[in-house]
């Protein structure tokens, strides 16, 4: 009887699973953002990183591109590595809900004050509905002392679209 009802609770558990995945979607509500706008050089500020971006008409779908700087005052003194970037751009509607979204991962590099990180993105929405559209960044950063510093831990800063 024991076996059974155990058996009983690990279905009921796993279908609550596949439900609840079906209803999960990612969300950039907590995120900076900023309404759609073609061809216009826009500013975005976050924590950490900076981004200076246009949207652009492409012949399917829809580019973000521009430049994205580390914000050199809001991170440690000692931080002069870039060991690991990650940028993504988001195409939201005005609830936060992800409906398109692009990621570049970006090679090692020293940190330098106002030097940009070039980005271009690719936005092919599925579908879109009526509403106005935003536009968000996220990002995943690991900072260290040196290119080759292997004693302390890094600075990570990480900012992105999360599962609601």
């Amino acid at each position: 009887m024991r076996f059974r009802k155990n058996r009983v609770y690990a279905f009921l558990i796993g279908l609550c699973c596949l439900a609840t995945a079906g209803c999960l979607h990612l969300g950039v509500s907590h995120l900076e953002k900023q309404p759609w706008k073609l061809e216009t050089t826009r500013t975005m500020q976050m924590e950490f990183m900076k981004f200076d971006y246009e949207v652009v008409p492409r012949k399917d779908s829809f580019g973000v591109r521009g430049m994205a700087y580390v914000k050199k005052k809001n991170v440690p003194i000692w931080a002069t590595w870039i060991g690991e970037l990650w940028i993504q751009g988001y195409l939201s509607d005005q609830d936060g809900a992800v409906l398109a979204q692009g990621l570049q991962v970006f090679s090692p590099q020293a940190l330098k004050e106002g030097k940009g990180i070039p980005f271009d993105f690719e936005l092919k929405p599925d579908s879109l509905d009526s509403g106005q559209l935003f536009v968000s960044f996220g990002y995943r950063m690991s900072l260290s002392k040196t290119k080759d510093d292997n004693d302390g831990p890094p600075f990570m800063a990480i900012e992105r679209a999360v599962s609601q």
